[in-house]
């Protein structure tokens, strides 16, 4: 519609796009408010263009004063993820020549096709992929993050310079997962879902050497395929310090508690009582309570658990429930003539056993991840039993009848709510169990075996939990002199 003379056309205040580059590229669009063809109105949205086409919808709206750079800035977070997703996906149209110099491959192309190696192999009967990486989503999350620096370099770029360049540009960056979540009032974290309620999370030098890891495995599947014909080096930075946090039983006691003992608590939303909280009867962290029970009693890895089942499934862990015949030995009284009579009998008694096959079915045993198959505790054996056979459950950690593929976020909450700090982790309890195994007593080749540790590693980190840790040379080092005496 034309303009009537004497008036000028009103400015936008806000920018209807963002990442704009060249032609071709992905860019952030911001969608208007409409009402849809169903009569439902629908608030503005930025949403992700490419090729003239509506991708991918951010979720997030335009936002006014500091919330609208915060917002803008998330959305450019959301573009350069897809745009990171583009590049590898753009290099498996590539077509592959061997035996190529170092400066004609890119990284791009080298991280993607190990990414597509550890995959797996596609199942066509269930449309899932077999014998690849565990947790394949977390290994393309590093790739990207590897794109973002060495995505348009090659690998003659690869030395100690660039290494060494690539961990200064990614320490101290704000982790992804918690640089959107921004402050509530008073400078109090704010929540986002379940997220955990913590300050702010900088990346430190694990983070980009974990990375470097997946890029030298990438490197040498590369040169192992004849990719090229050069030698190329990946430089690790030096390892951190490792993480040594073990509980204590009261700890370990008031962290359980509050597990089995909290309560959902909702929110009233709308009306003249908005704002106003109310306890519901249901219980929420039960699972993450049996998790603990199972993480504590068996020093088990939190993979394991989460996925264990008691039924045979291929591709989780197996919990068997059985039983054994066992023989006893008691003391029997009788009373004759007034004399009272004693003599041991041996009576055949039926016992309840558990079995963890710890190693998934239908999976390889990894070197570095050692998953033996050991007896619960007898301690634990009567839980398990009820779990399943009296409440039902098909799985070690469900919730509400299926399970639970991870309990991080749930157990930083409660870690959280409980005050225990920011070094208590899933692991922690791993830890735990191995240092109360040492503290009582049991022989280093044993529990080393059933937790599917090797001895050195319980000797270098636990050793000294021990109550006869270096005991001969203190005791040697401590007399005043002379040679011992003889009893």
């Amino acid at each position: 519609m034309a303009r009537r003379p004497g008036t000028t056309a009103k400015r936008r205040k806000t920018p209807r796009k963002l990442g704009v580059g060249g032609r071709g590229e992905p860019y952030a669009w911001y969608r208007e408010g409409r009402v849809g063809t169903d009569g439902i109105e629908r608030g503005g949205v930025w949403v992700v263009m490419h090729n003239r086409k509506q991708v991918a919808s951010t979720g997030i709206g335009l936002g006014e004063g500091a919330e609208r750079k915060e917002n803008e800035r998330k959305v450019l977070a959301v573009l350069q993820d897809y745009k990171d997703a583009i590049a590898i996906q753009a290099t498996a149209n590539v077509e592959v020549r061997k035996g190529r110099n170092a400066r004609e491959v890119t990284v791009a192309e080298v991280l993607s096709r190990y990414l597509d190696a550890k995959r797996g192999v596609l199942d066509p009967a269930t449309g899932e992929y077999r014998g690849g990486v565990a947790r394949h989503e977390e290994l393309a999350q590093r790739v990207f993050a590897l794109l973002e620096w060495w995505g348009e370099r090659t690998l003659a770029d690869v030395d100690s310079v660039t290494c060494g360049q690539y961990v200064a540009s990614r320490v101290g960056q704000p982790w992804k997962t918690h640089a959107r979540l921004g402050t509530g009032k008073d400078g109090v974290p704010a929540r986002r879902g379940y997220s955990k309620p913590t300050k702010q999370r900088v990346v430190s030098a694990g983070g980009p050497r974990r990375e470097l890891e997946d890029l030298r495995a990438a490197v040498n599947l590369a040169i192992k395929d004849s990719l090229t014909r050069d030698t190329v080096s990946v430089t690790l930075p030096p390892k951190g310090q490792e993480r040594d946090r073990w509980l204590r039983r009261g700890e370990a006691a008031r962290l359980l508690w509050r597990a089995w003992r909290k309560r959902e608590v909702q929110t009233i939303a709308s009306g003249p009582r908005k704002g106003e909280t109310y306890v519901m009867p249901r219980r929420p962290a039960w699972h993450l309570a049996r998790f603990i029970v199972v993480a504590l009693r068996t020093g088990t890895r939190s993979g394991s658990i989460c996925g264990a089942s008691f039924v045979k499934e291929v591709g989780k862990p197996w919990m068997e429930l059985t039983t054994e015949t066992t023989v006893e030995e008691r003391v029997e009284t009788r009373t004759i003539d007034g004399e009272v009579f004693e003599r041991r009998v041996q009576v055949p008694t039926i016992k309840r056993v558990a079995i963890f096959h710890r190693k998934a079915l239908g999976t390889q045993e990894r070197d570095n991840k050692r998953a033996p198959t050991v007896r619960m505790p007898d301690s634990l054996v009567n839980h398990l039993w009820r779990w399943h056979h009296t409440l039902g459950q098909t799985y070690v950690v469900e919730f509400e009848g299926k399970p639970v593929g991870s309990t991080k976020k749930s157990f930083a909450n409660l870690v959280w709510e409980e005050g225990l700090g920011d070094d208590v982790v899933r692991h922690s309890l791993r830890h735990t169990a191995v240092t109360w195994g040492m503290q009582a007593g049991v022989p280093i080749w044993e529990l080393a075996g059933y937790v599917g540790m090797s001895v050195e590693m319980i000797e270098r980190r636990y050793g000294h939990h021990s109550a006869k840790h270096m005991e001969g040379a203190r005791e040697a080092l401590g007399r005043r002199g002379g040679k011992r005496k003889a009893a």
